[in-house]
């Protein structure tokens, strides 16, 4: 009965006394998932869930904007004292 479900694209699983899901070798290598990669389990309905391979290779912390802000050095053309700063951004407040 069960023959019908499974095929190119689904295979059946057991989960063990420990709730661990062993994943079919052609699956694996279908979304090319290895050990140690982290997975999302996202219920879908009470029998049912959804699975994404997360993969952190891809994105690289270098390349996010908010990362650069915070750990690209800023050039300063002179310094201002922190009086000084305060006095300007006094200013600046009662101009507008």
């Amino acid at each position: 009965m069960w023959d019908i479900f499974v095929g190119k694209y689904m295979s059946l699983c057991k989960v063990d006394e420990k709730h661990r899901i062993v994943v079919d070798k052609r699956i694996r290598r279908r979304v090319n998932v290895k050990a140690g990669d982290i997975v999302i389990l996202e219920p879908i309905d009470d029998h049912s869930f959804r699975v994404t391979v997360m993969d952190f290779a891809r994105e690289k912390l270098e390349d996010d904007p908010a990362w650069k802000a915070v750990h690209t050095p800023v050039r300063v053309k002179r310094y201002i004292s922190p009086e000084k700063l305060e006095e300007i951004m006094e200013e600046k407040v009662w101009r507008e």
